[in-house]
């Protein structure tokens, strides 16, 4: 029975579905993007939701609303117009319905759904059991067979594998939501536990975006003479690149702002580093509010990790400004690792009919699932894919990058180290490990998997040139191929 991860973060909602076989994929919601706004636009008694509705938001700010998941309640929306007293919790049903409907599009029917919910969710007070209650029905009465909830932030965690995080250790985790930043604060032991949540409502994504946006408005009158304010049209238009900017930035070196109209094409070309000066105030504002935490929930004696959840990561300078800080190891998640984590984590979660056996989970407990319980000590597993070609191998590629293989034995490793002859992911949490060893004796490669990994396939089986080593850790996967390669400076035109 396939499992659907749904990430509720109110920048957008994210999609991951695993399947019985292990195998995942991101759900596309929305046309050339895997993320469903949570926006809504109100206009002729009609409404409008996910990307469309939020590029009108700058534009008709009264005709939007993106606060029905922020604030899911029954407070009365600020809508003008045909929809000047709907509810909150109307407008999230009526969200709901067309995110199922773009769900079955791509997969069908749904069998079990595990919902990565924003921490304010699941805090010990009413509103908190307001907001569960109406999400869990909501979402079953519109057909979602929900197993569980879950912390968005442990389950974005969770995604990345814990193996080989240090019993003891903290986790801080900060997430940049439209409404407010979090930040979580979690104890390794075997799981995690919550020990620390804080909102920050003057701090979110929207703020940020439109002091952004203003900037970036009044800068490009000055450089191009143009106001994009006269034509609503081409301001919704610049609002939508400049959003797209501030996610992407981090990417490039450098991205521009265009505005075309009938008589001319008006271009601003923005460089990481002046879109970094024009961040840095909210960016200074964030820092201090990590380190205030860090002061206060780390413990003295043990060593600390600082993950980024995707919408944190993409800020233009906020990673450099923590680890400039030196505080501890600073990770980046993937977009989608909230969704994936949620889907992950209950994978093996019963479907409940009554709402109050919905299982809830603030951080994540290892005995509490004894799948997790078994595989912890796993670090990772290695699966070797023959291609049947008889050519030795030279190098092996990863991310685009050779390494040759050269000695009698080639390291691979993951977690930042001069260690190891090959790095598979820089980005893993905890301390570097060794995952496997490619033997090179005579003409025979083989490979030996280290202590803690498993290894699917033949222990002797002799690795030839076309051959792919996949790296499968909780969260991510690597895939490493042997290649031969033919030395062009040989004058007689040999192979190697």
């Amino acid at each position: 029975m396939a499992t659907l991860g749904i990430e509720l973060s109110d920048v957008g909602v994210n999609c991951v579905v695993i399947e019985d076989d292990g195998a995942s994929h991101v759900l596309k919601l929305a046309d050339g993007s895997d993320s469903f706004p949570a926006f809504a636009y109100a206009r002729a008694g009609e409404l409008t939701f996910g990307s469309d509705a939020q590029e009108m938001a700058f534009v008709y700010p009264r005709r939007t609303c993106s606060e029905f998941i922020d604030d899911l309640s029954f407070q009365v929306t600020n809508l003008d117009g045909h929809y000047s007293r709907l509810m909150y919790s109307q407008l999230a049903y009526k969200f709901f319905v067309e995110l199922a409907d773009r769900i079955k599009n791509e997969i069908g029917e749904i069998d079990r759904a595990v919902i990565a919910a924003p921490g304010h969710y699941l805090e010990d007070n009413e509103k908190s059991e307001e907001r569960l209650g109406l999400l869990l029905g909501i979402l079953s009465d519109i057909g979602i067979p929900v197993a569980g909830i879950v912390d968005m932030a442990a389950a974005g965690l969770h995604s990345e594998g814990l193996w080989n995080v240090p019993e003891g250790e903290r986790i801080f985790h900060i997430d940049l939501l439209s409404k407010a930043t979090h930040i979580t604060v979690f104890h390794k032991h075997l799981g995690l536990e919550r020990v620390y949540f804080a909102r920050f409502p003057q701090h979110g994504f929207s703020k940020m975006l439109e002091r952004f946006t203003t900037s970036m408005s009044k800068r490009f009158l000055v450089e191009t003479s143009f106001d994009i304010t006269e034509d609503r049209t081409i301001e919704r238009a610049f609002h939508a690149q400049t959003r797209d900017m501030l996610f992407n930035l981090g990417r490039s070196n450098e991205a521009s702002l265009e505005v075309s109209t009938r008589e001319k094409s008006r271009q601003m070309v923005i460089s990481k580093d002046l879109a970094g000066k024009e961040l840095a105030p909210q960016v200074k504002a964030l820092t201090q509010m990590i380190l205030r935490a860090v002061n206060d929930f780390a413990n003295s004696d043990e060593e600390i990790q600082i993950a980024l959840s995707g919408r944190a990561a993409a800020i233009q300078g906020l990673k450099g400004a923590i680890v400039s800080q030196g505080i501890g190891l600073v990770k980046e998640l993937q977009p989608e690792s909230g969704a994936f984590g949620a889907a992950s984590y209950g994978k093996n979660w019963d479907v409940v009919h009554k709402l109050e056996e919905t299982r809830i989970e603030v951080g994540i407990s290892v005995l509490g699932n004894p799948e997790t319980l078994d595989v912890r000590q796993k670090i990772a597993t290695i699966r070797v894919s023959k291609d049947g070609r008889s050519l030795n191998p030279t190098h092996v590629v990863c991310d685009g990058l050779a390494y040759e293989l050269s000695g009698d034995s080639f390291s691979i490793g993951i977690g930042e180290s001069e260690l190891f002859d090959l790095v598979a992911d820089r980005n893993i949490a905890g301390k570097p490990v060794e995952l496997c060893k490619l033997k090179l004796a005579g003409e025979r490669l083989t490979l030996a998997a280290s202590e803690g990994v498993a290894f699917d396939g033949e222990n002797d089986a002799i690795l030839k040139a076309g051959d792919a080593v996949e790296v499968l850790m909780q969260g991510s996967r690597k895939r490493l191929l042997l290649i031969h390669c033919i030395d062009l400076g040989n004058q007689g035109g040999d192979s190697v």
